[in-house]
């Protein structure tokens, strides 16, 4: 009976959750493995999974992190950690609370970034709540784990140092980590397609991110400064356009201007191609441009000027 009332809790929990989903996770995780948090439980979960015990968690507002044993298909919630054991094939996080000067210029971010998708943010929400899954390292603390990625990075092992970042990513939530995280999935090297295109969604994921949490102008400019090529590496130029266009209202530097020029000379609105016929009697010229014109209620007229009446 106790497992039945637990299974309908939880689900309610997760529909609830779901209909109040914002582009920023109110709640993340930092998580350790092969550990028991010991002591400090709420109401156990069992016969379940460890994504639904996340999910718990995060809907309950005591809930400070959580134990989930992989034998048993056990969750146990905690209002704290007290202590913590050593256990083969336990998985343990402490749940953080996301800053509130971030969630309170979510909504901003978002309207700057207007040229993305709702499925853009949705992936982007995604890869920020399994970040912690992905890249666990809940048992080191962050200047050594700085260490750890500035180490690869200098012997030009771009592919953990991006590791390392992305644990770093999950402890701190820092937007200038999430712009390196992003920037070290796009050194990566591989002859792989599919590796090639997953590292640069990684790395959009990750600029959206970034731009997101961001508070000082700078660390926006460089989130969108890396969105812009992993846009343009999953076959979004036009996109790319908009990001470093935003790049620009937000200040118009030097490196900023010349990614955009170069930018808009490949994908912006543009004469492609053009032809002249100046031995008829009626001279023309004909213009191709890289976007349909539009067909009915604009006069092009005040675009075509002579020298002369």
């Amino acid at each position: 009976m106790l497992r039945f009332i637990s299974s309908v809790i939880l689900f309610g929990l997760i529909a609830i959750q779901a209909t109040a989903q914002g582009t920023v996770p109110e709640r993340r995780e930092v998580i350790t493995l092969d550990t028991d948090f010991y002591g400090a439980d709420l109401q156990p979960l069992f016969d379940t999974t460890r994504t639904a015990c996340r999910t718990a968690c995060f809907a309950d507002a005591d809930c400070r992190a959580y134990t989930f044993n992989s034998r048993s298909n056990a969750c146990f919630p905690k209002s704290a950690v007290q202590d913590t054991q050593a256990y083969e094939g336990a998985v343990s996080a402490r749940v953080l609370n996301t800053e509130a000067a971030v969630l309170s210029q979510e909504g901003a971010r978002t309207e700057d970034l207007g040229f993305l998708s709702q499925g853009d943010f949705n992936n982007a929400r995604d890869q920020a709540i399994g970040i912690s899954w992905r890249h666990p390292g809940g048992q080191y603390e962050t200047p050594a784990m700085l260490s750890a990625a500035q180490q690869r990075l200098s012997d030009n092992d771009f592919l953990n140092a991006m590791r390392w970042t992305g644990a770093i990513v999950a402890a701190t939530d820092a937007p200038d980590q999430w712009v390196e995280y992003a920037r070290l999935s796009l050194l990566i090297q591989t002859d792989k397609t599919s590796e090639q295109r997953q590292n640069a969604t990684r790395a959009f994921e990750a600029s959206v991110n970034a731009y997101l949490r961001a508070q000082a102008d700078p660390v926006r400019i460089n989130a969108l400064l890396t969105m812009a090529p992993a846009l343009e590496k999953i076959g979004r130029g036009r996109d790319m356009v908009h990001a470093l266009r935003l790049a620009e209202s937000i200040q118009p530097r030097d490196d900023v201007l010349s990614e955009l020029e170069s930018a808009v000379a490949k994908y912006g609105f543009r004469i492609t191609e053009h032809r002249s016929d100046n031995e008829s009697a009626s001279p023309r010229i004909c213009a191709e441009f890289s976007e349909d014109l539009i067909q009915a209620g604009t006069d092009y007229t005040p675009y075509v000027r002579l020298p002369d009446a």
